[in-house]
């Protein structure tokens, strides 16, 4: 699934007339490795790729719930350089359907549609012949290319903790079985937190980790938490250390 040398000739051509910085981002042919890391753990969680036509460049796309815009500013903040617009905040209504419909706020960016990503279109999207669609997977791919950054942006997204149990669950509910246990050898491997996978409902399942690998997984992940979601960590904002931004603006 490659793009044409046409559609990367039209990309170019346009960003020539950007600003300089912009400008020198999107020339650029590979994301800088903190963006690559992040985007890893985005798309393990809330981020989506889409991609109009298969022989052209993919954009990023970034849904939350309002009550994470902050840390929906600071995603918007790093992929800033391939963005257009401005971040957007939607007012939905629930189905018509619905006995007792609901209205709601949800806030969104997306990144231009750009070469740098078809990389991680063709980790993480396969097509399915008999359906006749295009679905989300986890990859052994994953496993060069998952580190502490991307775990604190997965848990960011689907991380929840449990004060009463002191776990954190990761809500990996729609992956399949062999995806998710895939997922959970990784973070092993790679970071050294032992975690178990277990059923959620139906056929859907989560990770969990444990209380005793908790000071293991804060270490790990927590100097990339946005402050807004340290609770998932079991941490209360306040006590939590200034966010190190310079750390990240040294990746970028």
């Amino acid at each position: 699934m490659n793009i044409t040398n046409l559609t990367l000739k039209r990309y170019v051509l346009k960003c020539l007339k950007l600003d300089s910085y912009k400008r020198d981002y999107r020339l650029t042919m590979k994301l800088p490795v903190y963006l690559h890391y992040t985007l890893i753990g985005l798309l393990l969680s809330d981020g989506g790729l889409e991609r109009s036509v298969s022989s052209g460049n993919v954009r990023l796309s970034v849904n939350m719930s309002f009550k994470n815009l902050p840390y929906l500013f600071h995603l918007y903040n790093l992929f800033e350089p391939y963005t257009n617009t401005d971040v957007k905040i939607l007012d939905v209504k629930s189905g018509k359907n619905n006995k007792y419909p609901k209205n709601y706020s949800t806030s969104r960016f997306k990144t231009i549609s750009m070469p740098q990503l078809l990389y991680y279109y063709n980790i993480f999207y396969k097509y399915n012949h008999i359906s006749g669609s295009i679905k989300k997977i986890i990859s052994s791919e994953l496993k060069f290319n998952f580190n502490g950054i991307s775990l604190a942006h997965l848990i960011m997204g689907d991380g929840n903790y449990s004060f009463d149990k002191k776990i954190v669950r990761i809500y990996t509910n729609s992956f399949a079985e062999n995806e998710v246990l895939l997922l959970s050898e990784i973070i092993k491997a790679n970071l050294g937190i032992n975690n178990k996978v277990k059923h959620d409902r139906r056929n859907q399942f989560i990770i969990i980790i444990e209380k005793d690998d908790i000071p293991i997984l804060r270490s790990a992940v927590l100097p990339y938490m946005h402050p807004s979601m340290v609770y998932k960590l079991g941490i209360k904002e306040s006590l939590i250390h200034k966010f190190n931004y310079e750390r990240i603006l040294d990746l970028i």
